[in-house]
């Protein structure tokens, strides 16, 4: 018996000493955090839509596709955590080779030190954890200054793409245009016929712009359903316009006689030919219109891009306040004290023997 009070009081001694030493170690060395809280900003927040709205709200579906839609905050998280971020910092701090021998390494440190997450409010918190306060400071304001650069340069690679892309259109559409008048003045000039207007009717005139309206929309609904999902509103309300518009058209095809003038099988083979000119000259003028309204979006966001941050910052890099415990330490001081109540209290009550080889008491 005493051989066994001996062994207990040492594994009780060894619990003791055990807790003392991970207690101590909870904290020192003492564990800092530094925080900093920021918000990437979309063109709404530095004034474009507004000036948009002044250029012509109703094409800002149309604009959306090019990207004018508001990112999700996951793609801004994506952003923080890539690795073209963390090397910005281990530059910046020069971490290589003045504190690690390869990048590879430096990196590898970075992700356990650095957390980046979102809070409520599409609010993205970067947060640094060492055992040295002022290198905590140091790695969150070298990354908010990289997260920042790293959108701002996403932001004005998007705008050039953009800008590339609605002028080159834009070029083509104008292309159109010159190309069909063209044609239409050629055919007029040729079969001595009066302008258009004159010439189908009025009612003929508003349907051949009808048409042309609603093929520009269906280039548009057609790039909308490339780019955005069925329940977006942008693109639900360019489907309702083309079905407004289909619905124009079929009233103007019905037979009949009326004062505006005949339908498209009242024609002769010279004027059928005169409307399906004038109508891709509507067209070609419509899709121009279009293209003009996105080439102002286009122009007003660069410049935006050239005079506005898109990261706003509300929470500068600072220290916390209150005191941190080491988190592994802690973990392990509360599995030993599991197992001491265990051992000690559990086990002798219900009779268990944790003596090798022996079993509970019946």
């Amino acid at each position: 018996m005493r051989g066994v009070a001996f062994v207990y009081e040492r594994r009780r001694i060894g619990y003791a000493v055990l807790a003392l030493v991970l207690a101590l170690l909870c904290v020192f060395p003492q564990p800092y955090v530094a925080r900093a809280k920021l918000v990437p900003q979309d063109n709404n927040s530095i004034g474009l839509g507004s000036m948009m709205n002044a250029l012509g709200g109703q094409l800002q579906g149309f604009a959306a596709l090019f990207g004018g839609a508001k990112q999700p905050i996951d793609m801004y998280l994506a952003i923080a955590r890539g690795t073209e971020v963390t090397d910005a910092v281990i530059g910046k701090l020069k971490l290589v080779p003045n504190r690690y021998a390869s990048q590879d390494r430096a990196r590898v440190v970075l992700a356990k030190k650095i957390d980046v997450h979102s809070l409520t409010g599409g609010i993205v918190e970067v947060e640094a954890r060492t055992h040295d306060g002022a290198e905590a400071e140091a790695l969150t304001r070298a990354y908010v200054q990289a997260i920042s650069e790293r959108i701002i340069a996403l932001g004005r690679d998007r705008v050039r793409r953009k800008r590339d892309v609605v002028q080159e259109r834009f070029r083509e559409a104008a292309g159109r245009v010159v190309k069909s008048e063209a044609a239409l003045n050629d055919f007029r000039r040729r079969n001595r016929l009066a302008e258009p207007e004159a010439q189908l009717g009025s009612a003929l005139a508003v349907r051949a712009g009808l048409e042309a309206q609603l093929q520009a929309k269906l280039v548009e609904l057609q790039t909308l359903q490339r780019f955005q999902g069925e329940e977006n509103p942008q693109l639900q309300a360019v489907q309702s316009e083309v079905a407004s518009l289909r619905a124009q058209i079929a009233r103007t095809t019905s037979p009949g006689s009326e004062a505006a003038g005949p339908n498209v099988a009242g024609l002769s083979e010279v004027s059928g030919e005169y409307l399906n000119l004038y109508r891709d000259y509507r067209f070609a003028q419509a899709l121009y219109e279009v293209y003009a309204r996105s080439s102002e979006e286009v122009a007003v966001e660069t410049l935006a891009a050239e005079t506005a941050s898109d990261v706003q910052l509300i929470e500068a890099p600072r220290l916390d306040s209150d005191r941190k415990y080491n988190v592994a330490a802690v973990a392990l001081l509360a599995l030993l004290i599991a197992l001491a109540l265990f051992t000690e209290i559990y086990a002798p009550a219900t009779g268990i023997d944790l003596r090798p080889g022996r079993k509970a008491a019946q």
